[in-house]
């Protein structure tokens, strides 16, 4: 049994998004504020042990207005279920896959279907209100005078919300959205579900001093969960092995050090107590094994020569790892020890590359699943333990180790103004069906060796080989010196990634499904095609003279077919227009303002832009500087006008593209409905 499915309405940037889920790791990537932590809110919202706590600010921007609505519709003398329709929710629908083979558990009462072949159970979570607290959340007091009424409603609202919203959960039959259940809230969703969280801040480095004890904490949580009365045996055996180890000490301590205490009472006897009648005092020292563990007790690295170190005394990323680990163990005693055991433990990891050095965050992700099955063999008589991971990053580290299949991008619209920010999510388990295995291939493997930041840059700049990678940055600072302050590249986040002149075309569908606004830098690469040998080659030459291009990046990029041509004079004839594509647009030699001469690859384009500085002589220009191209060391030409040449020009070609990325993307594209989803009126 698994979750397969969720889907979030309401909730902050979360208007309406659907999650499908790994059976046991999800990674969730994308730029900051897109709603990553949002979805884990959402879950601890919900599933937290003191019960759904939302406020007014929780509920979506764009569903907010539902207030107003709903105040119309009743002052209009609507219909109740009308009105109540009308009001605004914060929800979460899952869907459940299950084995009718196995024996289904908690979830059994939210299958509610007749269908026997059916193996899916959708549950929704909702905090949404009753007809009886209609009056006390619409209707506002009056409104003071020059007090805007909207903003004194949503005030009135604010106020009333957590007396008027309370947790439903229904069942709903997958066979039939209109077939429902009302649950026992709470109670329902608590013997479904059990959700662990560890979160961002995990306040490591709190101390300075070397006596942090975050750690040594976590042995009080431990300890705890296997004193419970449905804790595993192996666990109380533990338990009552380290009480009965106490009261030993307790024993030890009543017959000496009591005593000890005794001898102090006598400076009583100066004030006639105890007299007669009050019975004698006598001192007894208790220890507490739970107060030892919380507040006792510390993590102590081992030395050889017998002094020990404190936990805070090592790095933050061996008391990251220690930490999530023991939280693991912790989440999973819980789990072990409850009553009746829930249907699904789904755990949430945020951040785990904190203080963690690259190879341990790729190492990480792919080891959740072996962590899982260590733990769970501690009970071989028990069947393993039902854990679903979601481990929300900002490592490209570990979002390139995940597959493909695991990786849910979060995309927020730009914000613009009139226009609210919401969130949508690309799954790559079913957005990149599209793209041919033998290259998703080769895009996951070229990802893991390489930093590639494409999950969380706002803007990319793709380019072919070394010297553009070194003097891209000189070349972004050059532009946006004529740029206005806030189109600046500077001040955006954008990625520069080197592919190489043979591979920019399998990187089109990727940019295309991560709506991510990006330039293509390569080189026109004219051929001709020669006849003179043996058998026909196509062979390089300078552009004026070339009939196609060997850049299978610019013939896909046109949609020609294999074995077509497209000759230079015909790319160098290309608009905007035709080099834009969705997100992405293509940059390609063409001639400098004022001459026709056009460059054939990277160097002789900076020398044709760049003509006094490298002292080209008269006649064909652009054959000159190809000749002197073929010659120029290319990593100390960039080296020389990256840290040494003061006043240079950009190529033409490449400015354009940088202006015209310097602009704000696009907003995104309407998602797509989901196969075989509820909707978000499904319940």
């Amino acid at each position: 049994m698994h979750i397969e499915k969720v889907r979030v309405e309401g909730f902050r940037l979360l208007e309406n998004v659907e999650i499908m889920l790994q059976t046991e790791s999800t990674v969730i990537v994308g730029r900051n504020n897109s709603g990553k932590t949002s979805l884990t809110d959402a879950f601890a919202r919900f599933a937290g042990e003191s019960g759904p706590k939302f406020r007014l600010e929780d509920f979506s921007s764009g569903v907010r207005r539902k207030f107003l609505i709903a105040r119309d519709k009743r002052a209009a003398g609507e219909a109740i279920d009308i009105v109540l329709s009308a009001l605004p929710e914060i929800a979460l629908t899952l869907t459940f896959r299950y084995d009718p083979a196995e024996e289904l558990g908690p979830l059994s009462p939210f299958v509610i279907d007749l269908d026997p072949e059916t193996t899916t159970a959708i549950v929704k979570v909702a905090y949404a209100p009753s007809p009886s607290v209609l009056t006390a959340l619409l209707e506002a007091p009056a409104v003071p005078a020059g007090a805007d009424p909207s903003r004194h409603f949503f005030r009135h609202v604010r106020d009333q919300l957590v007396k008027c919203y309370a947790l439903q959960v229904t069942a709903i039959d997958p066979t039939d959205l209109e077939n429902t259940r009302s649950m026992d809230g709470a109670g329902a969703l608590t013997t479904l579900l059990q959700c662990g969280f560890v979160s961002a801040q995990r306040t490591l480095d709190v101390s300075r001093g070397g006596d942090t004890d975050v750690i040594g904490k976590l042995l009080g949580t431990l300890f705890q969960t296997a004193s419970t009365a449905t804790a595993a045996a192996e666990d109380q055996a533990i338990v009552a092995a380290l009480k009965g180890a106490v009261e030993g000490i307790e024993q030890q301590i009543q017959g000496n050090f009591d005593i000890q205490l005794k001898s102090l009472l006598p400076a009583f006897a100066a004030f006639g107590f105890p007299s007669l009648s009050d019975t004698e005092l006598r001192p007894e020292t208790s220890l507490n094994v739970d107060g030892l563990l919380s507040d006792h007790t510390k993590i102590l690295y081992e030395a050889h020569d017998g002094v020990h170190l404190p936990e805070g005394y090592n790095g933050l990323g061996t008391r990251n790892l220690i930490y999530m680990l023991l939280n693991l163990e912790a989440f999973h005693k819980a789990y072990r020890a409850r009553a009746t055991r829930p249907g699904i433990h789904l755990v949430f990891i945020e951040e785990p590359e904190a203080h963690l050095h690259p190879q341990m965050q790729e190492v990480f992700i792919n080891q959740l699943g072996e962590a899982v099955k260590k733990l769970s063999e501690k009970y071989p008589a028990e069947p393993a333990w039902q854990v679903q991971f979601v481990v929300s990053t900002h490592s490209s580290h570990v979002a390139n180790a995940a597959e493909f299949d695991a990786i849910r991008y979060f995309l927020s619209t730009p914000h613009q103004p009139g226009n609210n920010r919401k969130t949508k999510v690309k799954d790559f388990r079913r957005g990149m069906d599209a793209i041919p295995p033998e290259d998703r291939n080769f895009l996951h493997q070229y990802m893991t060796l390489t930093k590639c930041d494409l999950y969380f840059a706002d803007k990319a700049i793709l380019i072919e080989g070394t010297t553009e990678r070194l003097l891209m940055p000189r070349l972004c600072r050059i532009v946006d010196n004529e740029l206005p302050a806030a189109a600046k590249l500077a001040r955006q986040y954008v990625t520069t990634i080197e592919i190489g002149g043979s591979y920019a075309d399998k990187f089109y569908p990727l940019l295309d499904f991560l709506e991510l606004k990006s330039i293509v830098i390569t080189d026109i690469d004219a051929v001709y095609r020669d006849e003179t040998g043996p058998a026909p080659k196509w062979k390089k030459c300078p552009t004026a003279t070339g009939t196609g291009t060997s850049n299978v990046g610019i013939r896909k990029w046109f949609d020609l077919a294999d074995g077509m041509q497209v000759a230079p004079a015909e790319l160098i004839a290309k608009n905007t227009a035709d080099k834009t594509k969705n997100f992405r647009r293509l940059a390609y030699q063409i001639p400098e303002d004022g001459s026709d001469a056009c460059a054939r690859s990277f160097e002789d384009a900076l020398i044709l832009a760049n003509q006094e500085h490298f002292g080209l002589g008269d006649g064909d220009k652009a054959v000159l500087a190809w000749e002197m191209a073929q010659d120029m060391p290319k990593a100390d030409t960039a080296l020389e006008f990256a840290l040494r040449a003061e006043a240079w020009n950009v190529p033409k070609y490449i400015k354009e593209g940088l202006v015209w990325l310097s602009d704000p993307p696009p907003p995104p594209a309407d998602p797509p409905d989901a196969d075989g989803a509820p909707g978000p009126d499904a319940a």
